[in-house]
């Protein structure tokens, strides 16, 4: 089968280990953000390559440990909070508009 990169490039899994803070280097079209689990409040903020255009797209999904966990999304998003489920998991998915990334809806669990 064919590598087929066309049109959306590389995507960029990251897998942060969990921190109160989480900077994420944005550099390709498609990035997936998974931290490890959630023990405490997360505040993810972004560092944007201006190579990223228009229609790049990010994927997070948090884990919350026994405890329902929130993230808040802060610099490079204009989203609302996340907020977490005991020991369930959440996604929820953003579209760049040149400025920031915008969440396209709210968080969903997935399990």
């Amino acid at each position: 089968m064919a590598n087929i990169s066309y049109p959306f490039g590389n995507v960029d899994a990251q897998t942060p280990a969990y921190a109160a803070t989480i900077t994420a280097t944005i550099s390709e079209a498609v990035t997936i953000i998974t931290p490890a689990t959630l023990t405490g409040a997360l505040t993810l903020n972004l560092t944007i390559s201006s190579e990223v255009k228009a229609g790049a797209r990010i994927l997070f999904v948090a884990l919350s440990d026994g405890t329902a966990r929130t993230t808040t999304f802060g610099t490079g998003f204009t989203s609302p909070t996340l907020a977490g489920v005991i020991s369930k998991t959440k996604t929820i998915e953003f579209v760049y508009d040149g400025t920031t990334f915008k969440a396209t809806s709210a968080g969903v669990q997935i399990d």
